[in-house]
């Protein structure tokens, strides 16, 4: 975000020659604020912003980032909407105005209003994979799962290596178990994304699904490398291990993982892996059968 900001503050300064002194200032202080919000100097920022929009009400990237700094710093995604839209009043034809609308309508809940944003962004920019993304997300929670597929996929033809859409394909095949569909999907984002702990996570739970439990590991075993500390892997890696007749690996993984979990962990896997680590060491314990 922070070499974005600073490219297009290098471009309005470059581009306002011989414009008025109220715009001229009204630039300057948007790129003061930018600078500032880069900084993570908020408080200053703000003022800034405040200052250039007043300064020149016509101003359509201040209103901008001034919606940005709402939404990613301050969530006050009400009052990022309305900067968003104010840019947009001024100048309907950047698709990001357009996209991060969209995407603060679907903070918000507003999924209707997201998918009409996001559409125009991608009318204005027909190869921007984000909007194709958020656009899938918004109409999946819509239950519109054709159109969120053709999304996705229009997102990865546009952008190979953007991680996110494979994962969101992935798994709505593997919602409605279309598992082989989500095998290919995952397994493509690897090869695009191989440093994306989320992806090979995704894949290994496909083949937990499958029961091709040696996959999976292998799968679990990559995202924990990749990402010590990312619990579901672990979670996932000792189920697995458990569930492939490999205890005292399993054991070992789900004690890793009870000891990495945060206060906020969901009760439901801590109690499953409580329980799974207590059957494993009763059955070490006991006696061997007799023929």
């Amino acid at each position: 975000m922070r070499s974005a900001l600073l490219a297009v503050s290098l471009i309005a300064m470059a581009t306002t020659a011989g414009c008025n002194r109220e715009r001229n200032q009204s630039i300057q202080l948007m790129n003061k604020g930018i600078a500032q919000f880069n900084q993570n100097d908020t408080t200053g920022a703000v003022v800034a912003f405040n200052q250039a929009t007043t300064l020149d009400p016509t101003n359509d990237a201040a209103f901008y980032y001034r919606g940005l700094l709402k939404y990613q710093r301050t969530t006050d995604f009400g009052e990022a909407a309305k900067d968003f839209r104010k840019a947009i009043e001024i100048n309907g034809t950047n698709h990001l105005f357009h996209y991060h609308l969209g995407k603060v309508l679907s903070r918000q809940g507003e999924w209707a209003a997201a998918i009409n944003a996001l559409e125009k962004a991608i009318q204005l920019k027909a190869d921007h994979a984000q909007s194709h993304y958020q656009l899938g997300r918004a109409l999946e929670q819509q239950a519109k799962f054709d159109r969120a597929q053709d999304e996705y996929i229009a997102a990865i033809k546009a952008q190979p290596r953007f991680a996110d859409p494979y994962v969101a394909l992935g798994n709505l095949y593997a919602r409605f178990e279309k598992f082989p569909e989500a095998v290919q999907v995952f397994k493509n984002g690897v090869e695009n994304n191989p440093e994306k702990a989320e992806l090979r996570h995704d894949l290994g739970v496909v083949y937990q699904n499958q029961q091709r439990f040696d996959d999976a590991i292998e799968q679990f075993n990559g995202a924990v490398k990749l990402k010590p500390t990312y619990l579901s892997a672990l979670f996932n890696l000792g189920i697995a291990y458990q569930q492939s007749e490999k205890p005292d690996q399993a054991l070992a993984n789900l004690k890793l993982y009870l000891g990495r979990r945060q206060a906020d962990e969901d009760p439901l896997r801590v109690r499953t892996a409580e329980d799974t680590i207590a059957r494993l060491e009763a059955a070490a314990l006991a006696p061997a059968s007799t023929p």
